[in-house]
């Protein structure tokens, strides 16, 4: 124990010598996340650690999100920079992209506590960080310095190797509302793999110029997008994908839970038709969620209880909640709104849905109602006139097990996932998060 707390001590109390991870980190890791802030994958997620000739460590990483290499302009991808000596030593700074060329910091983490086989990355603010700029909840649950060392409890990653050296816990957390743990933003058990990652870039300067480039270096995808990690590409479930759909827009969210949302939108009218389902092997109850100012920074945002600050938890969400458990008779939509970033919702009734229904057809549940485009409780309680079709909207999904016994949908767990999504035009943009074009229902995709 007393050797335990001695590699555990803060590096601030530490002497400055060059920082270095635990041995056995460097190399190629691969696995499925199992929960994640878009939901549970059920293709690879590739990572790697290279550690460059001047000493300093590359974190490169692709995020493909269920997609087939032939959608490949719209993953994901991240390099994080890890300094070991200087003023930035243990600093690693997060580039995940895409990004805004005029943006030169999207993250900053600082290695706090170092173990025989781990390592603990928490947020690190820097002069003009901007605190409404960034989604989390710093003022609503305190969470910088809510944890032993700051910005652990906004966000941390933490990596851990086995013994054996052959499998990396791969987990990073963002906010928990008090008293209840971290949402998992990904959550991965990697294997290594026999692959040693390039480097083919120039490593950041220190201090002022440890900065991402999103005009050269850091606007390409990694090694990791290309052979031999892209063509694990395999022909797709039956179940997981509905190639016919009656609604004008059809997409597949997640092929874990096989969750497809679809819609039509008559803007005349101020009326979204939408339907959510998934496998009924996995769920008794479907839910959606929507935050029309989930991206704001702005005051009044927050003084409603939602905006950015709220992103990657559920605070600020009208939700709309479909059960129909296999050992029941009764089905039935519940409405709810979530007060809290994490813990379950309340009973509200702010949003206005018409046409109900939920109903088990074709091995899958499947909720469907219309709704206006403004209404929910930000209109209701706050007078808000903010529409879904805003820029700044985002949506939420869960499923789970309905709880017939007191009428409540059981904790959705990993089975859950965020979105933005625009509901005008789903396949506007090229950024993962932003475009739907790769899940379009009677596409190939991956089971």
């Amino acid at each position: 124990m007393g050797c335990w707390f001695l590699f555990m001590l803060p590096l601030a109390m530490a002497n400055l010598e060059p920082f270095a991870l635990p041995p056995g980190f460097e190399g190629t890791w691969q696995g499925v996340p199992y929960a994640s802030v878009v939901g549970p994958w059920s293709e690879n997620f590739t990572f790697s650690i290279t550690r460059i000739p001047q000493g300093d460590y590359l974190f490169q990483a692709n995020l493909p999100f269920d997609a087939s290499p032939e959608f490949r302009q719209y993953w994901s991808w991240q390099r994080s920079y890890l300094r070991v000596s200087g003023e930035d030593r243990g600093r690693l700074l997060h580039c995940p992209g895409p990004r805004d060329p005029k943006r030169l910091r999207v993250a900053m983490m600082q290695a706090h506590a170092v173990g025989p086989r781990e390592v603990t990355f928490c947020l690190r603010k820097w002069p003009g960080y901007i605190d409404s700029e960034h989604p989390f909840p710093f003022k609503t649950l305190g969470c910088y310095t809510a944890g032993p060392e700051e910005g652990c409890g906004c966000f941390n990653w933490t990596l851990r190797v086995d013994e054996s050296g052959t499998t990396l816990d791969y987990q990073v957390s963002m906010a928990g509302s008090p008293l209840r743990q971290h949402s998992k933003h990904v959550w991965a058990t990697l294997k290594r793999v026999p692959y040693v990652a390039t480097v083919d870039l120039h490593f950041p300067g220190p201090g002022g110029h440890f900065d991402c480039d999103y005009t050269h270096r850091d606007e390409h995808q990694t090694p990791l997008a290309s052979c031999p990690f892209a063509l694990y590409y395999r022909p797709p479930a039956e179940s997981s994908t509905v190639a016919r759909s009656t609604f004008e827009h059809c997409y597949n969210l997640d092929a874990k839970v096989g969750l497809v949302l679809e819609w039509d939108l008559d803007e005349k009218a101020s009326l979204l038709h939408v339907q959510i389902s998934a496998l009924a092997e996995a769920a008794d109850y479907v839910s959606v969620g929507f935050r029309p100012l989930g991206g704001s920074s702005s005051g009044e945002a927050r003084r409603a209880g939602t905006g950015r600050e709220q992103r990657f938890g559920m605070r600020g969400a009208d939700i709309v909640l479909g059960h129909s458990a296999s050992s029941a008779d009764s089905a039935g939509v519940e409405r709810y709104y979530a007060s809290a970033y994490s813990g379950a919702p309340g009973p509200d009734e702010s949003l206005e849905i018409w046409n109900a229904s939920v109903e088990r057809r074709g091995g899958r549940i499947a909720l469907e109602f219309r709704r206006p485009l403004v209404s929910g409780y930000l209109f209701a309680k706050h007078g808000i006139n903010a529409s879904i079709l805003s820029d700044l909207s985002d949506m939420m999904w869960a499923v789970g097990r309905w709880d017939e016994a007191n009428q409540v949908p059981s904790y959705h767990g990993a089975l859950r996932g965020w979105r933005e999504v625009n509901w005008t035009d789903p396949e506007f943009d090229s950024r993962p998060l932003l475009s739907l074009r790769p899940y379009r229902c009677g596409m190939v995709l991956y089971p």
